[in-house]
């Protein structure tokens, strides 16, 4: 199962493109701020979609006159669209964050040097909430798919926020 041949052709069947306009769509909505796919790997998972038969590929003329390849999704990369959907939706959702191991770890410091790792991870919290606000506002005419990722975004970070005010609390009676 992957998350960036989901990505890939989600774009593609919205509408042909070649794996440098993949590229810049993935950079333009930063799908690497909400998901776990980086534009590094845009090339060589459309060539291997197009060599598992999900893709096809028609060379044409670019904007400076170089022909390029254009992909199209097949019958069967449709079939592997659904699938994947399907997927993702039937899995088990898992939250993992990276923070968690120094939670874990916090019991092995003084208290003072774990009340300023928590206090920084506090305000990293609310740093990467505004991000997300700001991000947000730049595309004012977001379709609502996106908007609702931004959304689900500021509920995690309020909900992180809340949590970790309680551990704090916890953490200092303790």
């Amino acid at each position: 199962m992957s998350a960036i041949d989901l990505a890939i052709l989600g774009m593609i069947i919205e509408q042909p493109r070649s794996a440098y306009e993949l590229q810049k769509d993935v950079q333009y909505h930063q799908f690497s701020r909400w998901s776990k796919i980086a534009t590094p790997t845009i090339y060589q998972n459309v060539h291997r979609l197009e060599n598992k038969g999900y893709l096809q590929s028609e060379q044409l003329l670019g904007e400076k006159g170089v022909e390029r390849p254009v992909y199209s999704i097949t019958d069967q990369g449709r079939g592997y669209f659904m699938q994947l959907m399907t997927q993702y939706v039937e899995q088990q959702i898992a939250f993992l964050f990276d923070f968690n191991i120094v939670i874990t770890n916090l019991d092995k410091i003084s208290q003072t040097d774990a009340r300023l790792l928590l206090n920084k991870l506090q305000q990293n919290i609310i740093n990467s909430a505004d991000m997300n606000k700001k991000t947000a506002a730049e595309y004012p005419d977001i379709p609502m798919a996106g908007l609702a990722i931004f959304q689900q975004q500021q509920q995690l970070y309020k909900s992180l926020l809340v949590w970790l005010t309680q551990f704090i609390t916890d953490f200092e009676v303790e």
